[in-house]
């Protein structure tokens, strides 16, 4: 196990358990997604300097960044505070931010910038869901990536259609040119894992690893493994 990725849950007392298909986009659309990913944040640099003290070490750890809150005039500035309260230089190393192909949309000079601001603190950039969006191949070149995750629904079609198969074997191939680091997400199977080794790809991400865990469980499940 290489590493790990952030995800936002929410547990309510009187609706149960929200999905962030529910409520990230009314955050981004109200504006609450800027101290919500704040929190998001704080709460996983946290998290990462206690692991690392408790002994858990992981390679890479992952946070879901929106592009409302890349775009955000004080986003880098929250960034290096929550850094300095947190982590050390080789903690920064660990992270990275996972954005999603609309980033294409916004005033990619402006996200450009920043992106590279953030990379200055050691911050890792890695494109989330490729393949259902509408970036091209010149944004793709231009974006300071240092990895791209291939949709779930690529993967989990790999056992039935031809066409999927293709598409991920084209975007292994699209990454490794590009010298991106490649991780294929909702990898369920041993059938899917066989194909997706067999075509040069070495980062995996699903249910055949681990479900979803809370913070104590997958302190559990590191030491079980280790």
């Amino acid at each position: 196990m290489i590493g790990a990725e952030s995800l936002a849950r929410w547990n309510n007392p009187t609706l149960g358990s929200v999905s962030p298909a529910q409520f990230i986009p009314i955050a981004e659309q109200t504006g609450l997604i800027i101290e919500l990913g704040n929190h998001i944040l704080e709460t996983g640099f946290r998290t990462l300097r206690e692991w690392r003290d408790e002994g858990i070490v992981l390679d890479q750890f992952s946070i879901n960044i929106s592009m409302r809150q890349l775009t955000h005039h004080n986003f880098v500035a929250q960034v290096e505070e929550l850094l300095k309260r947190y982590l050390d230089d080789a903690l920064c190393r660990k992270l990275i931010f996972e954005v999603t192909e609309s980033i294409v949309a916004e005033d990619i000079n402006r996200v450009i910038s920043v992106m590279n601001s953030l990379k200055e603190f050691g911050i890792r950039f890695s494109m989330d869901d490729f393949g259902t969006g509408y970036s091209s191949l010149s944004y793709l070149n231009r974006l300071p990536l240092d990895e791209i995750k291939i949709d779930s629904s690529f993967v989990g079609a790999l056992d039935k259609n031809e066409e999927d198969r293709a598409m991920v074997v084209t975007i292994l191939n699209m990454a490794n040119i590009l010298k991106l680091n490649i991780v294929a997400e909702g990898v369920e199977t041993a059938e899917q894992l066989d194909f997706l080794i067999n075509h040069d790809c070495h980062i995996f991400q699903g249910y055949f690893y681990s479900k979803p865990l809370p913070k104590e469980q997958f302190d559990a499940y590191c030491r079980n493994r280790a």
